[in-house]
């Protein structure tokens, strides 16, 4: 026991076996906390997961429930039970992130990437883990299989009889992804079938192994954007629990966007730059929020001292015409295949920012004698018209400062982050792109937000009974902390751009 004693070396940090120890043991109670939960989930009372029709789900997953007889445990106990669950994942998640950070030992990589694939057995063959999204992938991917028609246009509610049709959450919007991930879905329900578990399963195994490509990638990334926080960067994308608990519980298709986003950013690096900027948009074609990272690579390729500045934005041009084109080109009937992805973008979702302040300015509205309904619609258009205005200000601010590959990278995770805190419609999974290029980009400002803004997106959907009686009022103990880290990060970076700026102009003394 001597040799894996908490001791520090001369330099103040842990003993490399016993920083290995711990790590080790975090993984571990990760999994068990995991464990825990998954069997939790398997209540259909708590509405944690859902159950896919055809699909039995016992042995290993339903050991803790009887251990620790959670069947039998009060509404009230399952509630904090979960919330202890959710704040203990995220604090090994932060003490797996601070006990890698300066060391980068490929024993410790393993010891993250074999803990990843723990948390995988758990999610990948459980049930839909706190979303239905996986049940509108394939009915999506039989618009094309079965019924031989336009994804973008047949919603759910044309096809009732449909085996999908009892299990999707959105049953009058069409496929709002890009014609990439439609082809992808096409293919895996035309292997699997009328089997609803084979379908699920399909679209699961394919969240896992885009999240599993991710990993490399970033450790890839690192190892040229940040030298040495390579582990430091592994343990924040492959442990985060908001990723591991959405993206494998769930198989939601965030992970295929951002794998292809990392393999165009890497190859790009390694001087391949058309390509890399083709790849990023094959990540636009799965899911349009790529663009966001494909702004700061095409302003960095234009700007590019190589070659001349028309000449290169004539290619990327072309190349931002044409590839999307090709892709739509199947479906392009008419511009009513963008109607559902136009919708949405109008929705707000309970815990954005936004939504917290549509809904305070509504009560405004109501005070000063304007009637529920217009009051409702005001405040909603004029408030997203502000945050439009407040993510198109930061953009260019963070665009003019691209001058490198490293600060390309930088911009965008930093851009994935302002997207997040200002849109009006967030979900924890669209935490995955802004999370792992900041994990690239080293440990900074944007990238504590991210893990910040992380943390509290695990409590999202606590099981129990709503806290009150308007919706908008549930989420607050979100949407506040979300304000607050918004309103942080543009305070500090802010403060941190003047002081730079004063010092660079300051007149030299003497």
């Amino acid at each position: 026991m001597e040799n894996i004693c908490l001791r520090k070396n001369e330099g103040g940090s842990l003993d490399p076996r016993a920083t290995a120890w711990l790590l080790g043991l975090l993984g571990a109670f990760s999994f068990t906390a995991y464990w825990v939960l998954v069997s939790m989930a398997l209540n259909p009372k708590l509405s944690l997961a859902f159950n896919v029709k055809g699909a039995e789900y016992g042995g290993p997953l339903t050991w803790p429930s009887r251990w620790l007889h959670l069947a039998d445990i009060s509404e009230d106990f399952r509630t904090w039970l979960f919330i202890f669950l959710m704040v203990a994942l995220s604090l090994m998640w932060l003490g797996a992130i601070y006990l890698v950070r300066k060391d980068n030992r490929r024993s410790l990589a393993l010891i993250i990437v074999v803990a990843f694939g723990a948390f995988a057995l758990l999610f990948v063959f459980g049930p839909s883990f706190l979303s239905k999204d996986v049940f509108s992938y394939s009915f999506n991917g039989r618009s094309m299989s079965v019924y031989h028609s336009n994804p973008y246009l047949l919603a759910p509610a044309a096809r009732q009889h449909d085996i999908f049709y009892p299990l999707i959450g959105w049953k009058d919007n069409a496929s709002v992804y890009g014609p990439v991930f439609n082809y992808i879905s096409c293919a895996i329900t035309r292997i699997a079938g009328d089997n609803i578990a084979a379908n699920v399963l399909g679209f699961k195994l394919l969240a896992f192994l885009s999240y599993a490509a991710c990993l490399p990638l970033v450790y890839s990334l690192t190892r040229r954007v940040s030298p040495g926080k390579e582990n430091m960067a592994l343990a924040i994308s492959a442990w985060c629990p908001v990723l591991v608990m959405h993206i494998l519980g769930a198989g939601h298709n965030d992970a295929l966007m951002v794998a292809l986003l990392l393999g165009g950013y890497l190859l790009y690096r390694k001087g391949y730059l058309l390509s890399g900027i083709a790849i990023v948009l094959v990540a636009v074609m799965v899911k349009v929020v790529a663009a966001v990272a494909l702004a700061p690579m095409l302003l960095l390729y234009v700007r590019d001292k190589q070659g001349a500045p028309l000449k290169r934005l004539v290619k990327a041009g072309a190349m931002v015409i044409v590839v999307p084109l090709v892709l739509y080109l199947p479906f392009l009937h008419s511009l009513e295949i963008f109607k559902a992805t136009a919708q949405m973008s109008k929705l707000y979702s309970n815990a954005s920012v936004p939504r917290l302040l549509s809904f305070e300015y509504k009560k405004v509205l109501k005070r000063g004698g304007i009637a529920a309904a217009e009051a409702a619609r005001v405040a909603n258009a004029r408030v997203h018209l502000l945050f439009l205005a407040v993510f198109a200000i930061a953009a260019i601010v963070l665009l003019s400062r691209v001058r490198d590959y490293r600060s390309m990278v930088a911009c965008s995770a930093a851009l994935f982050l302002t997207w997040f805190l200002t849109s009006s419609y967030v979900l924890p999974w669209y935490l995955a792109s802004g999370l792992m290029l900041a994990a690239v980009a080293g440990w900074n400002l944007t990238t504590a937000t991210l893990v910040g803004a992380s943390a509290v997106f695990s409590l999202w959907r606590i099981p129990g009974p709503p806290t009150g009686e308007h919706p908008g009022e549930v989420t607050l103990y979100i949407a506040l902390p979300f304000l607050l880290l918004l309103l942080g990060w543009f305070a500090i970076s802010t403060a941190s751009w003047l002081a730079a700026h004063l010092v660079l102009t300051r007149p030299p003394s003497g």
